[in-house]
């Protein structure tokens, strides 16, 4: 999509993911996974109001700022943003974290969201990964 062809609330979903995912990343450097998600869950409200909208563009605008920040934008803190943003009491979401062999024998692990059996975000290499871990979403 190009620049002239964003509307103003796609703009509105760039900025409010951008900052979503710059604050999961510093909260997540700062404390635990179990605490950062209990901390997302009294955040749905808010993030419900600035991430509104279709599925495919909330995902499309954290995907979009996420590819922009670096770093600071991991796969983990692009599912927790996700998960907070579209997650809810009717619609319980799974956020799975995986581990496979890289070469060189290093392991690498990757983050995603799932509804039921389709992956929301971080599915294009999700199946490479054997889960370690899961959690469903939490609602406080």
């Amino acid at each position: 999509m190009s620049r002239a062809a964003l509307t103003s609330a796609d703009c509105r979903r760039l900025i409010a993911a951008s900052l979503a995912q710059a604050l999961t990343a510093l909260v997540l450097r700062t404390t635990s996974l179990p605490t950062l998600r209990i901390l997302t869950a009294r955040w749905r409200s808010l993030a419900g109001l600035a991430l509104r909208g279709p599925e495919e563009r909330v995902i499309w605008a954290i995907e979009a700022s996420g590819r922009r920040l670096g770093g600071v934008s991991t796969c983990l803190v692009r599912a927790i943003v996700a998960e907070v943003a579209l997650g809810s009491p009717a619609r319980p979401l799974r956020l799975t974290v995986g581990v496979r062999h890289a070469p060189g024998g290093r392991l690498q692990s990757h983050a995603w969201l799932a509804d039921r059996d389709r992956i929301v975000i971080g599915g294009s290499t999700a199946d490479q990964y054997a889960p370690l871990t899961a959690w469903d979403s939490l609602f406080v």
